[in-house]
């Protein structure tokens, strides 16, 4: 039996229908996932950051209390005096002063307070009225504080104190009878990630403990309840979708904080960042009708009309599967066609904007290492100084006394003041004087300091602390011999480059041994920084920082003088005062 001619023709073009419809499907949901994706991987960039900033402020919280716990004279002062005594008193007083001020600079601490376990005694300092924090802490850390036991795990733990969450760890001081403690404030830590809020209407956030407790957001329990089921989740997801009470499906994305039992997480509304996708799937729906509908007058057209723009949308997926975010079709004659090619268009710049937004997180990420990196340096003889200053106490050496003490107040208030990316060159030297008087009043007739700072370098901008650590390595291990004194030259000076380029150098120079031919091997291949060790750590630091400031126009060399001792020279392009335009690589990629 023959068949009909229509049969004949509807039943390839079904057939031809049929797959395209498929292809059109799974691109649709491909396109989707990869949307999710790539959106998911950009929220959990920028809520790594911010979470990486609220670890840093318990980091710094942590050692705070460590510090106070473990050298803090006053409470040693008050855990041996009887409350009968002036020194009581007086300890109690300062330790008052000296929290209050520290409550106020560190700015998510709620309060810091002492409790003497034999006197049942409890004083505090504390952004909230004394005497309600004051019940408040009885109230709620009453068998934290009556223990002799401390918690095991280093991590903050979650309290309840005067009706609200807080995070508290406590530590013992010296003496075993005080224990020192902290608040901190769970509505100030989580002011930095009002900014992930304000920055889209469609996004959530909130923090909750690992056992699922809502610590800071607003959220029903019904909603807690469901991204409960996604907080432990044991899949390698790196998102999940949840559907609020608004009936919304919300794309999740959390994160663990490393020093609290607490979880950061965030939701992202799907059918904002899926809008244009829904026109999309139902275009592709409607093909094959279409094509059925108009099936005579097409046949004759069929090739013109359907094959070669599919030919061209498979063409532009291989292409933009390839990685040419730039690459648009052309829009056909069919309006159909049409609708895919602007859809495809549209798909290609969503893709591409979302790549844009990945590499602005990574050049985010980097612009916090450079901070990071510029908050390592810390100095290394502090207590060493205090030693000397108590000795010389002992002796009633007055004038040297307010000589020391001077030389230690600027030197620390340079320490303290170096959030700028850049400073003049001066204030680095005069830093590094203040360092050396110090070691000159720590060890008299035994060093010799000598600079040379040309007077038009003098406001030179550089790196704050970019010199200090290779004078810092020079006392370190090059003043090992007692029978002569110990030089240090520190020089700048102007030098002209191969390319003819005006360059700063600043040179080291000391008179100790010298580097060994392994040590100058390592340091000028850059072994040290690809492995930093804590010994090496300053310069560590100095590299990672030329190279954010100033890629490959910027050198380190070490060698040995000619005339004994080691030799540190770096090269830094000459800029202008204020010309802070390229403050990093970044810029130029």
């Amino acid at each position: 039996m023959r068949l009909s001619l229509r049969l004949k023709v509807s039943v390839p073009v079904l057939l031809l229908v049929t797959p395209l419809f498929l292809f059109l499907y799974y691109t649709n949901i491909y396109s989707t996932n990869i949307v999710r994706e790539k959106v998911s991987e950009s929220a959990s960039g920028t809520l790594a950051l911010h979470l990486g900033g609220l670890d840093e402020l318990l980091e710094q919280t942590g050692i705070y209390l460590l510090r106070t716990a473990n050298d803090s004279m006053l409470l040693e002062l008050y855990a041996e005096s009887g409350p009968d005594s002036v020194n009581y008193y007086l300890s109690i007083r300062k330790l008052m002063d000296q929290w209050y001020n520290d409550v106020s600079y560190y700015s998510v601490i709620r309060s810091v307070f002492v409790y003497h376990q034999d006197r049942d005694e409890l004083f505090l300092s504390s952004r909230e009225e004394y005497y309600r924090e004051k019940e408040a802490i009885r109230e709620g850390l009453s068998s934290r504080l009556r223990t002799s036991r401390l918690p095991t795990s280093q991590k903050w733990e979650i309290v309840t104190v005067g009706g609200e969450p807080v995070l508290y760890k406590a530590l013992p001081d010296k003496s075993g009878r005080l224990l020192v403690g902290v608040l901190v404030g769970i509505d100030s830590l989580a002011q930095p990630l009002l900014q992930l809020d304000s920055a889209r209407s469609d996004e959530r956030v909130g923090i909750v403990s690992r056992d699922g407790d809502l610590l800071w957001g607003r959220f029903s329990d019904d909603e807690l309840s469901r991204i409960r089921g996604h907080l432990n989740d044991p899949s390698d997801r790196a998102s999940a979708s949840v559907r609020l009470d608004d009936d919304k499906a919300y794309l999740f994305v959390n994160k663990p904080s490393l020093f609290a039992d607490l979880n950061v997480f965030i939701l992202l509304d799907e059918r904002s960042l899926l809008d244009e996708l829904p026109l999309f799937q139902r275009v592709i729906r409607w093909i094959p009708v279409a094509v059925l509908a108009t099936i005579v007058i097409l046949f004759v057209l069929l090739s013109r009309l359907v094959f070669k723009p599919i030919q061209r949308l498979a063409g532009g997926m291989r292409t933009l599967g390839r990685g040419r975010l730039d690459y648009r079709l052309k829009e056909g004659n069919s309006k159909e066609f049409q609708l895919i090619t602007q859809q495809f268009n549209r798909m290609a710049e969503q893709i591409g904007s979302l790549k844009i937004d990945v590499y602005e997180e990574r050049m985010k990420v980097q612009h916090a290492e450079l901070k990071h990196l510029q908050a390592q340096i810390h100095p290394h003889f502090f207590m060493n100084s205090l030693n000397i200053v108590f000795h010389l106490v002992d002796l009633r050496k007055d004038q040297l006394i307010k000589k020391m003490i001077g030389h230690l107040v600027a030197y620390f208030r340079f320490l303290m003041s170096t959030n700028e990316t850049w400073i003049p060159l001066a204030g680095e030297f005069s830093h590094i004087r203040n360092y050396m008087e110090i070691h000159r009043v720590m060890y008299p007739d035994r060093i010799v300091f000598e600079e040379r700072l040309p007077q038009q370098l003098e406001n030179a901008p550089i790196p704050p602390l970019l010199v200090q650590p290779f004078v810092e390595n020079a006392m370190k291990h090059g003043f090992v011999n007692n029978r002569k004194p110990f030089r240090i030259e520190l020089t700048a000076s102007e030098e002209a480059g191969e390319d003819g380029a005006v360059r700063m150098v600043i040179r080291i120079r000391d008179s100790g041994p010298g580097f060994s031919g392994e040590q100058l091997e390592r340091l000028n291949l850059g072994a040290y920084e690809r492995e930093p060790t804590d010994r090496h750590l300053g310069i560590w630091n100095v590299r990672r920082r030329l190279a954010m400031f100033d890629d490959e126009r910027a050198t380190l060399s070490f060698r040995n003088d000619p005339e004994g001792g080691g030799l540190v020279e770096l090269r830094l392009p000459l800029r202008e005062e204020g010309d802070h335009s390229d403050v990093s690589g970044l810029d130029r990629r």
